[in-house]
């Protein structure tokens, strides 16, 4: 993109030096605004590509959140695994529990029953055993 000199300056020089003089000095400012321009352009892309290859090792891509989500699926997998192995090894110590209060229940109960006397008629009448 070529600029030209503003009229003021062109004016000016041209009354200073003359008109070859400004056109030369005009030349040589346009060619020196260009170059400039030219520079300016290419640092802007060089610029614009390290900042595109500092966000690309920094940010997360498509293809890293895939992954990652096929992680998340692996371990919510291998959790309920886990989750239903404990299950079911925490139903089978419930029976085992049930099982372990229901013999100590008639333990005890058998114990009262035969160490007092009176227990047992309770239980003779609540049944219609005894008169």
């Amino acid at each position: 993109m070529s600029a030209a000199l503003p009229t003021e300056i062109h004016d000016l020089l041209e009354a200073k030096v003359g008109k070859e003089e400004t056109r030369q000095v005009g030349k040589i400012l346009t060619a020196s605004l260009d170059a400039i321009e030219k520079k300016a352009e290419a640092v802007a892309v060089q610029k614009k590509a390290e900042i595109k290859e500092e966000l690309t090792k920094e940010l997360a891509t498509k293809a890293d959140i895939a992954e990652l989500k096929g992680e998340i699926k692996e371990l919510r997998a291998e959790l309920k695994g886990e989750i239903n192995e404990l299950r079911a090894e925490m139903r089978g110590e419930n029976k085992a529990l049930r099982l372990e209060q229901k013999i100590i229940f008639l333990i005890l109960a058998s114990i009262i029953l035969l160490t007092n006397p009176k227990a047992l008629e309770l239980i003779a009448k609540l049944f219609g055993l005894s008169k």
